[in-house]
């Protein structure tokens, strides 16, 4: 197991033990014990703190059969090591099943908690889609109430699109503008009834591409096969909070399907866990809670532009292709960004000068280890490893920076939150990158997260 995947176990092992809000002395006792079986060191510990559950989740799931399955059961008995397994630790478990247990077609992605008072619940099931299968939706909107009120029985609520525009074309206009003015009065006329045109319209694709896309960055639903995605948990990192989704790809078999979900879920826990109430809809209620309060937060929220970083090894560039531009670098400082993009997964990249004799050896083994991976990523743009430059001459680093922050600042017109691109340099003297890893993509044939791809994981745990 490489580094990178033991950051991944000890990221997931610690979510387990505190999702209850209650660290068991149990559960410190198997802890110790995990951690001599999987030699995870304290330099693991310190990393897990800067990647996401749906980062270790990922890590994880390219591991062999046997080890994973191994990994299920250590997590299974972390989890029930207090007696108890309530919602959130139950949410936990079902995503590491559904990613973990190689019977289901599923996946992880986490994305940044927005600053502008949306807040993602865990109680939320989504049925999503790029394009519109007739099939899956004439079961669903032929079954609704029937799913509807098993979601609720076993604490759920079913979001889909089609029924909750229905809801919204049902609402008397006067009534509709009156509380859009209420809750953004900041809107123009006009504004108001492209909103309130949208809400009462809108598919499930659309909502997939234009709401949960562009405004959350959930890159993976503009293509994506019908599935049901859901918040599981939330990671806090470098004081930012990450809100973690599972995303289960379903078939023709929906109601056999989410029966089955149901099942796992409810038969995991052994604590209680809360009905969802049903809402009341009448002609002169407007609908402000759960799951449409969620979705109207979002058509609400103003759109934010951002772009994802291509790593493109087979044209040599880095990009950003939501605004059609470029790094306009060197091999050498675009092997630089990308160290720092590595780096930055587990806290950012160390060239502070040791102090005692003793740092100064590890120091030593640490530097080796940084140049190997920068003459790893440097030939992967092209670059001649003889001529590698040193990244240990601050004469030679820091005009390459410079000259990469340059860059990027030129984007501003176009990229958003230019700084979050930027090559910063924290408190403790780290060199940093804030975007966030799931907007890091490579390209082989099609673009792909960099932690999807084997010879990616396999550099960056160097």
């Amino acid at each position: 197991m490489n580094k990178i995947e033991k950051i991944s176990v000890v990221r997931i092992i610690s979510d387990l033990i505190k999702a209850d809000s209650i660290i068991d002395s149990r559960e410190m006792e198997l802890f110790d014990f995990i951690k001599d079986g999987y030699r995870l060191n304290r330099e693991c510990l310190s990393d897990a703190r800067f990647i996401t559950f749906s980062d270790a989740v990922n890590n994880l799931s390219c591991l062999p059969d046997e080890d994973k399955e191994d990994l299920m059961g250590v997590f299974k008995k972390i989890t029930l090591a207090d007696g108890m397994c309530n919602k959130d630790e139950a949410l936990l478990m079902i995503a590491l099943m559904y990613c973990l247990e190689g019977k289901y077609e599923a996946e992880m992605v986490h994305v940044q908690v927005p600053q502008q008072g949306l807040q993602l619940e865990n109680s939320q099931v989504i049925y999503v889609e790029s394009d519109y299968d007739d099939e899956i939706n004439e079961v669903i909107g032929k079954n609704f109430q029937q799913i509807e009120n098993a979601m609720r029985l076993a604490g759920f609520d079913f979001a889909y699109i089609p029924q909750i525009a229905k809801t919204y074309r049902a609402t008397p206009p006067q009534l509709f503008s009156e509380v859009l003015t209420f809750l953004t009065p900041t809107l123009e006329e006009k504004e108001l009834a492209e909103i309130q045109e949208k809400v009462a319209s809108m598919t499930t694709a659309e909502f997939c591409k234009e709401q949960l896309c562009k405004k959350l960055h959930i890159n993976c639903l503009a293509d994506t096969y019908p599935s049901l995605l859901m918040k599981v948990g939330e990671t806090i990192s470098e004081n930012n909070i990450f809100a973690n989704f599972l995303k289960i790809v379903i078939g023709q078999d929906i109601l056999g399907e989410i029966k089955q979900f149901i099942y796992r879920f409810t038969s995991m826990m052994n604590a209680e866990y809360s009905i969802l109430r049903n809402i009341y809809n009448s002609s002169d209620r407007f609908i402000y809670s759960g799951v449409y309060k969620q979705i109207m937060d979002l058509c609400l929220m103003k759109e934010n532009t951002m772009s994802i970083v291509l790593l493109d090894t087979l044209k040599q560039k880095i990009r950003f292709p939501e605004i059609n531009e470029e790094l306009k670098v060197s091999r050498s400082e675009k092997a630089l960004y990308v160290l720092i993009l590595a780096e930055s997964l587990t806290g950012g990249l160390n060239l502070n000068q040791p102090i005692s004799i003793k740092q100064k050896r590890l120091h030593e083994e640490k530097t080796r280890k940084i140049m190997n991976k920068y003459g790893q990523i440097y030939r992967l743009f092209g670059g001649d490893v003889n001529s590698l430059p040193n990244l240990m001459d601050p004469t030679i680093r820091n005009p390459k920076i410079s000259k990469i922050n340059r860059c990027i600042s030129n984007l501003s017109g176009k990229l958003s939150s230019p700084d979050e691109y930027m090559i910063q340099r924290t408190n403790e003297g780290l060199y940093k990158i804030n975007v966030d890893s799931s907007m890091i993509y490579c390209f082989d044939t099609d673009p792909t997260p960099w932690m999807q791809s084997e010879r990616w994981r396999t550099i960056v745990s160097i």
